[in-house]
């Protein structure tokens, strides 16, 4: 008699899972995580956010911050420092 699975979802088999093999499972991770942008955020992190909105809402301002704060003069090249050197 063939086993009735339920939908797939956290703690329940996935019927296809033997005969897909390890090769398959790992295929159909690889494109998952390919056609999705994720990351994962660590604990404490995690727990300041109440949802992905809020996550979002402090990266654009954190890329907001990023262009209005005032960045360190850039450091002279070799080359820019021998045409000051020669023009003295």
């Amino acid at each position: 008699m063939r086993k009735e699975y339920a939908l797939e979802g956290p703690g329940r088999p996935n019927p296809y899972a033997k005969r897909m093999g390890a090769s398959g499972r790992k295929k159909v991770i690889e494109r998952f995580l390919a056609s999705e942008h994720l990351v994962r955020l660590d604990d404490e992190i995690a727990k300041a956010f109440p949802s992905n909105e809020a996550v979002n809402e402090a990266l654009r301002l954190v890329l907001k911050l990023r262009n209005i704060a005032p960045r360190p003069p850039k450091k002279a090249t070799n080359g820019e420092r021998r045409r000051r050197a020669n023009s003295r």
